[in-house]
């Protein structure tokens, strides 16, 4: 095998595939990049046995052949490497050349034989894929990736669940996060097309977090639209010259709906930013793992406190319409500052019902967003 490539256009596809290798593996072929010449050029290829990702890059042609090299050691050496045309060629024992100017590296790769098959641009079927909005989605992750669980015993919180749903004659298609200590809801009624597109989430899927999150890197490059289907138990993306597979987590969602608390007539609306910046600063004296702050709720005030028997304490005001009850309530700080991030507008409106129960963020632009976050002892 070998072919010239321009420096920016290799330096782009092991970029793209560099996060899908599998750094910690008992299969050190995981920890490779497969490289491929196809008819459209050089395939760049990744996986780690539940993601996967192509590249096809534009490149002069050779000869044909394939190997897979250690992707984190090709993209370091591609990375230092001049901006100028790069070739790459095949030599014996496994070995790949790459030249440079007066720079020649050979690095010791593994044969492309053993290298896991995986789903890619000539395997499904183009009809089988319908059109999203790049933009819509790319705004509904960024609301609720942050709130899918990172613990391995709570499988089936590891992803984000997708489905399709019609409320008051209106059709949305709704992203749900949780750990089960906060949770995040997003509907956007934009995000799809046509009928096939809502027919194809309408039965709800788990996507995983991993695969999200390269997708999300994928639609950063442009906002435009791109295609997705669902075949089995493997959800298929692809955008112009980059094809991503994705193993769906198998079992039931939580039942989301019994989590968020019905709308509240005492929602307080609270300058959004004001409040970020409070419960940024309160933190900083809660040293504990589960950032703790107490919110003090009084007719007119919401007062923030937070204590460190290492540190000291911290208390602030902040000056809201509200004529109810004194209350006090318990949260993790992380996780207020972590929805609050999300929420688009200025403006907040948060609901408080005791100290036993939920908080609830909204967006005052909306209730297409939705955030709760479970109260902890104060």
């Amino acid at each position: 095998m070998n072919f010239s490539i321009q420096k920016e256009q290799m330096l782009l596809g092991l970029q793209r595939v560099q996060n899908v290798v599998e750094r910690r593996t008992t299969m050190p072929i995981l920890a490779n990049a497969l490289l491929k010449i196809e008819s459209e050029g050089l395939s760049l290829a990744a996986t780690d046995l539940e993601v996967g990702i192509q590249s096809l890059l534009p490149a002069e042609i050779g000869e044909q052949g394939a190997i897979t090299i250690k992707a984190r050691s090709l993209l370091d050496i591609v990375k230092e490497l001049p901006e100028t045309k790069i070739s790459f060629q095949t030599k014996e024992n496994q070995r790949l050349e790459i030249r440079a100017n007066k720079s020649v590296f050979n690095i010791l790769g593994l044969s492309a034989d053993d290298f896991p098959e995986i789903p890619s641009f000539s395997t499904i079927d183009p009809s089988l894929f319908v059109r999203m909005n790049g933009t819509a989605v790319i705004s509904m992750l960024d609301k609720t990736l942050y709130a899918a669980s990172t613990d391995e015993a709570r499988y089936q919180l590891n992803g984000v669940y997708f489905e399709t749903v019609e409320e008051k004659n209106r059709r949305m298609f709704r992203m749900v996060a949780t750990d089960a200590h906060r949770l995040s809801l997003v509907d956007n009624p934009d995000a799809l097309f046509d009928e096939n597109a809502w027919r194809l989430f309408q039965s709800g899927v788990i996507v995983p977090r991993k695969g999200l999150y390269e997708l999300r890197r994928l639609l950063s490059e442009g906002k435009e639209d791109f295609f997705v289907t669902i075949r089995g138990k493997m959800l298929f993306v692809k955008r112009d010259k980059i094809f991503l597979s994705m193993r769906l987590i198998e079992g039931k969602y939580a039942d989301y709906r019994r989590i968020i608390p019905e709308t509240s007539a005492q929602a307080l609306e609270i300058e959004k930013d004001s409040l970020l910046a409070s419960l940024r600063r309160i933190s900083l004296m809660s040293t504990d793992k589960s950032k703790s702050v107490a919110f003090n709720l009084m007719p007119g005030q919401l007062v923030l406190t937070s204590q460190s028997p290492e540190l000291g304490d911290a208390k602030e005001e902040l000056s809201i319409g509200y004529s109810g009850d004194a209350m006090k309530i318990g949260f993790n700080s992380r996780y207020l500052i972590d929805a609050l991030s999300t929420v688009e507008g200025e403006s907040i409106l948060l609901e408080l019902r005791g100290k036993q129960n939920p908080g609830v963020i909204r967006s005052k632009q909306g209730a297409n967003h939705t955030s709760v976050v479970m109260p902890m002892r104060t």
